[in-house]
């Protein structure tokens, strides 16, 4: 199932009606807006080439945007709300901690869909019900859990990598089933740099998780995923001394598809995009729980 996900025609207007979304967040004057779009018309125009890698492409304009924008962390009220959407659905079932691994995974990746600026796939819009009623009915469309608990209790060094903020609060209980599973070094990557509704370094101390892992690094400079041109020293480090990676996200799956083969990497996320179901062969709205061994 993993692929080389280029950049596709449909990446464009998805990246910039999320320009777009970002300068109505950061609530500037329109010159200011308007000097923010003409960046990232500059820079994809540079970017866009028919192999090169959408969050690659994706990176470049952000990083352009959010420098025109101020370097804010945009997404703060939205990781916010995020986060007391969660923290309210994780009061209203209070059986989650006693679910078993599977159930934990799909619903940390129910939970995958507190993303914001995604052009077709709204957070805002009845997240709280659609939860309830897929951890209710729902499944995994890809369900490899078997073979990643077995891959974790077998492994030395594990690592994590969050992507949203709400949804880590869901990946917290996760975090805490695989200390049940066996004894490692459990290391927990986060955004370097404010990016999104990404989880930050200052985001995931503000919910707890650094108390639930040996490590916590953050990945590097701002980027979509994990941009491996990027990628501090210290982290590139830790990613090569685990044994195994779950990346949570779409973003994360698509960056670290360049490299399948080099890692183990359980893929835990939501199909978001049409260009990403074409790829992988299945419908926007499947949950996946992918293992891919490395070679």
């Amino acid at each position: 199932m993993v692929v080389y996900l280029k950049i596709d025609l449909n990446c464009v207007p998805c990246l910039l009606n999320r320009v777009r979304y970002e300068i109505d967040l950061a609530d500037v004057d329109s010159e200011t807006g308007f000097k923010a779009m003409s960046r990232a018309l500059e820079v994809l125009d540079s970017e866009f080439e028919f192999d090169k890698p959408g969050h690659v492409v994706s990176s470049e304009v952000h990083r352009a945007v959010y420098e025109s924008l101020g370097d804010g962390d945009l997404y703060r009220e939205k990781k916010d709300l995020s986060n007391q959407v969660a923290r309210n659905l994780i009061d209203e079932f209070e059986g989650l901690s006693s679910f078993d691994f599977r159930r934990k995974v799909l619903a940390s990746i129910i939970a995958n869909s507190f993303d914001f600026g995604v052009m077709g796939h709204e957070a805002e819009l009845g997240v709280e019900e659609r939860f309830r009623e897929e951890l209710s009915v729902g499944s995994l469309d890809v369900d490899d859990t078997e073979e990643i608990r077995d891959f974790v209790s077998k492994s030395d060094k594990v690592g994590y990598i969050l992507d949203n903020c709400g949804e880590a609060l869901f990946d917290g209980i996760l975090l805490d089933e695989l200390r049940d599973i066996g004894d490692f070094e459990l290391i927990l990557f986060v955004r370097g740099a404010p990016i999104f509704n990404d989880v930050t370094m200052s985001d995931m101390e503000e919910i707890g998780l650094d108390e639930k892992v040996d490590r916590v690094v953050p990945l590097g400079e701002r980027a979509v995923g994990v941009n491996f041109r990027y990628l501090s020293s210290g982290s590139y480090d830790a990613l090569e001394e685990v044994d195994l990676v779950l990346s949570k996200g779409m973003a994360n799956f698509e960056s670290l598809s360049e490299v399948d083969g080099e890692y183990n990497i359980a893929y835990l996320f939501r199909v978001k995009c049409e260009p990403v179901s074409r790829e992988i062969g299945y419908p926007v709205g499947s949950n996946i729980a992918k293992m891919s061994f490395k070679d």
